[in-house]
């Protein structure tokens, strides 16, 4: 039993990831519900060494989330990673960050572009599938 713990807690994530940092304060917005669980990504090969991953994450759209897949990107100079956070207040509301990137002083910075997008499962159809009709 002892080996089988060791050998569980040695696994840790061998996927570079950002350096991160907390959402600004002022970043958060109130919606009207917390967005759904997070879709199940696979992540690719990385496609270079100064490459990192971001994990997918939802994103508030007026009315509804909208799902952006995650991938690897190569960080912005200076750039720390926040992931996308809720906030539920005293009087009930719920409050939403989406994920982005911000400098040292916490001004937000242009998002990098996707180098290899995630993956999909097998089970599951993205919206350009479901558009060409396979």
């Amino acid at each position: 039993m002892l080996a089988v713990f060791a050998l569980l807690a040695g696994c840790g994530s061998a996927v570079p990831e950002p350096v991160t940092t907390k959402q600004p304060s002022t970043i958060y917005a109130p919606v009207p519900y917390p967005p759904p669980a997070a879709f199940v990504e696979l992540v690719p090969k990385a496609p270079n060494k100064e490459a990192v991953w971001i994990d997918g994450s939802w994103t508030w759209h007026g009315v509804r989330y909208v799902w952006r897949r995650g991938g690897w990107v190569k960080p912005p100079a200076g750039g720390h990673y926040a992931p996308w956070k809720i906030s539920y207040r005293t009087d009930g509301t719920v409050w939403f960050a989406p994920a982005g990137w911000f400098d040292q002083n916490g001004r937000k910075l242009s998002d990098p572009d996707v180098i290899v997008s995630a993956g999909t499962p097998a089970n599951e159809l993205t919206s350009e599938e479901m558009q060409s009709g396979q």
